[in-house]
């Protein structure tokens, strides 16, 4: 059987080459996407605890995604956990001037959005909950539920 010469590859090799090339970079900026929005909300539990306040939280978000080069989504917020689900604190998750002081016993949520593209979101109509972004980027977001301690925070959200 004739073999194409090493140099001179045949061109479907080039093409699925290409291809898993492409793939791979999907996958790779994907990983990327994830890792920085689970450290921005690491970030942002690591500043939980009395005497500190809701914008140190969302000033933590803002600046991982500004090292990674991302966007925060503004639409959407963390919230307090109480008799009712939705409640406040609102919690926002980039800079802002919320100078709420953070007590002990508080509880809520902590749901940081990254973007690769524009920020702005819609939600599909078809089911009123599924979220995208308006310029079709990715996103990814992670979540938790602290409740503020005497000295510091409970992450209520992890296995036991």
């Amino acid at each position: 059987p004739h073999h194409p010469h090493p140099h001179h590859p045949h061109p479907h090799y080039d093409q699925k080459n290409n291809q898993n090339s492409s793939k791979e970079l999907l996958y790779i900026t994907a990983r990327r996407l994830n890792q920085a929005t689970l450290e921005s909300l690491n970030a942002a539990i690591s500043t939980c605890h009395p005497g500190s306040s809701l914008s140190t939280i969302g000033n933590a978000i803002h600046a991982v995604a500004d090292a990674y080069g991302y966007d925060t989504v503004q639409k959407y917020r963390g919230h307090g956990i109480g008799h009712d689900f939705h409640t406040a604190p609102f919690v926002k998750h980039f800079r802002n001037w919320d100078d709420i002081i953070l007590r002990p016993g508080m509880v809520f949520t902590i749901e940081p959005m990254l973007t690769e593209g524009c920020q702005d979101c819609i939600e599909w109509e078809s089911d009123g909950w599924t979220v995208v972004t308006k310029d079709g980027g990715r996103c990814a977001q992670f979540e938790h539920m602290v409740s503020i301690t005497e000295d510091g925070c409970e992450i209520l959200t992890l296995p036991s």
